[in-house]
């Protein structure tokens, strides 16, 4: 059963049939987690960051990995549009006033406008995948998901060893445990587990 670094890693050998990747294990688990910041949407990875705003540009959380939705909080809640990059140059105005446009570029959400006050904001996100390692064995990710870290592991081991028939198989396998991961998590159950098979 997976429930910590060192049985992911035990695991990716079983299941991978190959006791020669020791040296390259930490590296499939670190691009798992980057391909899981992309596709996983689910409850455990949700935040939440507030603060005052007073000028055009905000950085971003430094956990941050996908956006969800930001909020100016005045009397009545508003949400300014997210235009894109290009979107927001077209519309940038030299004069203070009310964020009307937003776009993500970088580490920043850059606004259309500096504003006219401070403004109380709430930014709703996903955070990344904390990283798994000896000092860090588990996360709420692996807790919950394991056959979604486990299959994400294996197409990178599949990828290293230049094998496409393990690497279809794999995708297959991980597409249906995150189909699985992103729908069950805003449903009610327990945690999915992986059955060696």
């Amino acid at each position: 059963m997976i429930t910590n670094y060192t049985t992911l890693k035990s695991s990716i050998e079983t299941w991978s049939h190959r006791a020669d990747l020791t040296s390259v294990l930490d590296d499939f688990i670190a691009l798992a987690e980057q391909r899981l910041d992309t596709d996983l949407q689910v409850r455990e990875l949700e935040a939440t960051a507030t603060g005052n705003l007073s000028g055009a540009t905000l950085a971003l959380p430094a956990d941050f990995s996908k956006f969800r939705r930001f909020t100016i909080n005045t009397t009545t809640k508003y949400s300014p549009e997210n235009i894109g990059a290009d979107g927001l140059r077209s519309r940038y105005s030299s004069s203070n006033g009310m964020l009307k446009y937003f776009a993500i570029v970088g580490t920043n959400i850059e606004f259309d406008r500096t504003p006219d006050s401070t403004y109380s904001y709430t930014l709703d996100y996903w955070k990344e995948v904390p990283a798994l390692t000896a000092l860090a064995p588990t996360n709420d990710i692996l807790t919950e998901y394991p056959g979604v870290y486990l299959f994400a592991c294996l197409m990178e081991a599949a990828a290293y060893v230049k094998s496409d028939s393990d690497m279809e198989r794999y995708q297959v396998k991980y597409q249906q445990y995150l189909g699985l991961a992103n729908s069950r998590s805003y449903q009610t159950g327990g945690p999915m587990r992986v059955v060696n098979g």
